[in-house]
């Protein structure tokens, strides 16, 4: 487990790779979960999902003009102190 401050620019870029893919996730799970009694409400979250998407798409872009082909796996759990959230399929209700 490293520092943020550690990192090198490279690793944040990955990073923050990584967390966009995660959001997107996220996103998807609770569009799904809601889709068949809230479809409106999915549809938002389908919209920001899609947002990540976008922003994740850019991210590798500059990831690889930087950088080249290889992005290292560097996860928000790989970073002492940052941010931790449980996963949304823990957070969900019973039916």
């Amino acid at each position: 487990m490293r520092k943020f401050n550690s990192l090198s620019e490279r690793e944040i870029l990955a990073l923050a790779i990584s967390l966009e893919e995660e959001d997107e996730r996220v996103y998807a799970d609770y569009a799904e979960g809601l889709r068949q009694e809230f479809p409106s409400s999915a549809s938002v979250f389908d919209g920001m999902r899609a947002e990540e998407s976008v922003h994740r798409l850019k991210l590798i872009e500059l990831f690889r003009r930087r950088f080249g082909e290889h992005i290292p796996l560097v996860r928000r759990q790989d970073v002492k102190g940052f941010v931790n959230r449980k996963p949304a399929w823990l957070m969900q209700r019973k039916r």
